[in-house]
């Protein structure tokens, strides 16, 4: 039996207004949450790729016994002015007292249809003064300084961070009916591989639509770069060694 298609079950948790401190993975429990809010905050890259309505109706966090949990979600790159993101907004809420996330902004190419074991950027960032759930606000992260390049067709943007040390902290997400679901992924330092909220089968995932992660690209033309690869690496050394040991034939008396 693959064990990672039951750690949804017990890991990823909604947030619970009023969840009790300490709750351990086995007796976290989804809860829908109710009332629309909107959320408010600095510069939410409005004019950059915006996949939600701008109201969260919950958010997706982890049981502090998890030491790395990533969200992403899936953007096209099509949709954006140039491949070179420049800023990234995150909505974040929290439940307990604490207010301060440290995290880290990253961005995963596709592979086989899921995001990559290991990102292609990453920018670490700190968002203070997050509001207690039901209201959240936008983070905005400058990551111009990085090259965060997206890759041709569909890539994934997300957060990372440690929820054993900072507890309770969620990503936004809009469940609003008339939004258009956009497939998001999650994975904890207890998984093997990346899963699909829809492809879940926990229920906390039922109302998904979009979670509230947006960027923006800079204006400009930025080509992109081929890569070899690991086969093409190989090949390329072994082409350098036979064009090498073909010289050397030929310099050598008698040849």
């Amino acid at each position: 039996m693959n064990t990672n298609l039951l750690r949804p079950l017990l890991i990823p948790i909604v947030a619970v207004f009023g969840m009790a401190a300490g709750a351990s993975a086995q007796t976290a429990a989804p809860w829908s949450l109710g009332e629309s809010i909107s959320a408010d905050g600095g510069n939410d890259c409005a004019d950059g790729v915006v996949k939600d309505d701008g109201t969260l109706e919950s958010g997706y966090g982890w049981v502090p016994s998890a030491i790395d949990g990533r969200y992403v979600q899936q953007f096209q790159l099509a949709d954006f002015r140039s491949r070179k993101i420049e800023e990234v907004c995150v909505c974040w809420t929290r439940t307990q007292t604490d207010d301060s996330v440290s995290f880290t902004v990253e961005l995963y190419r596709d592979v086989g249809g899921r995001p990559s074991p290991r990102p292609e950027a990453s920018v670490e960032a700190v968002a203070t003064l997050v509001p207690n759930f039901p209201d959240g606000a936008f983070y905005n992260i400058d990551v111009s300084h990085v090259d965060m390049l997206a890759p041709t067709g569909t890539f994934y943007i997300g957060v990372k961070w440690n929820p054993s040390e900072d507890e309770f902290f969620f990503v936004c997400v809009d469940q609003t009916d008339t939004t258009e679901i956009v497939d998001g992924w999650f994975i904890d330092d207890r998984a093997d591989e990346w899963t699909s909220v829809l492809e879940s089968s926990d229920p906390i995932f039922d109302a998904h639509r979009a979670m509230m992660v947006r960027a923006r690209a800079a204006e400009g033309y930025f080509p992109l770069v081929p890569t070899l690869g690991t086969w093409g690496l190989i090949i390329m050394i072994v082409g350098i060694f036979a064009v090498g040991a073909l010289l050397i034939r030929r310099r050598e008396p008698g040849s």
